[in-house]
């Protein structure tokens, strides 16, 4: 064998080399393309139910703006200052901020900042679905459909608020502007 049938074959080796990778990649992005064009058309169940998050009151304050400024008057809003040197206390932070220990609630002063304070979502529910998708009703926060009374004594109980009593605190925290109802949704 002569080194001029061995650089041939050399030559043959590589190109066939390149030949395939190219291969390998055309068809990688082509598998990767037609996955994701399924996905599109048929979303799997598992996207699809993906858990409600804390998405903050300043994205809620973008379409329910006069509740926004009806809340920047209620104590609930400092709740998060009024700890004080306890800022960094756990067992505080539940009824001090929005969603801690939910999922993307708050973690910190640092990390997220914006769910300091009791907000929408602490009564409401995680809104990001309802944010991504306003007209769906099966996105609407938890809030419309649970018992108020329960989401407040989670915080206003007997060791903390012992002169709690919700029918009277309740007027103090109800929306004082008239809500339009949302179609197929009940209100308070």
């Amino acid at each position: 064998m002569s080194i001029f049938n061995l650089q041939k074959m050399a030559k043959l080796l590589y190109n066939s080399y390149k030949i395939n990778i190219f291969l390998a990649l055309f068809f990688g992005i082509l598998l990767f393309s037609l996955v994701s064009l399924l996905l599109q058309l048929y979303p799997c169940k598992a996207f699809a139910d993906e858990e409600p998050y804390y998405i903050g009151n300043r994205k809620c304050r973008l379409c329910h703006f006069e509740y926004f400024k009806e809340w920047e008057n209620d104590p609930h809003a400092n709740a998060f200052v009024r700890l004080g040197r306890m800022q960094n206390n756990p067992y505080c932070l539940k009824c001090h901020t929005t969603g801690y220990r939910g999922p993307q609630g708050f973690v910190s002063e640092k990390i997220t900042p914006q769910l300091r304070g009791v907000q929408c979502e602490a009564c409401h529910g995680p809104g990001s679905k309802h944010k991504d998708n306003p007209e769906d009703e099966r996105a609407l926060p938890i809030g419309r459909k649970i018992d108020y009374q329960s989401v407040c004594i989670k915080c206003h109980d007997r060791n903390w608020t012992p002169e709690f009593n919700y029918e009277k605190y309740r007027k103090g925290i109800e929306h004082k502007i008239e809500p339009k109802k949302e179609k197929g949704t009940s209100l308070r």
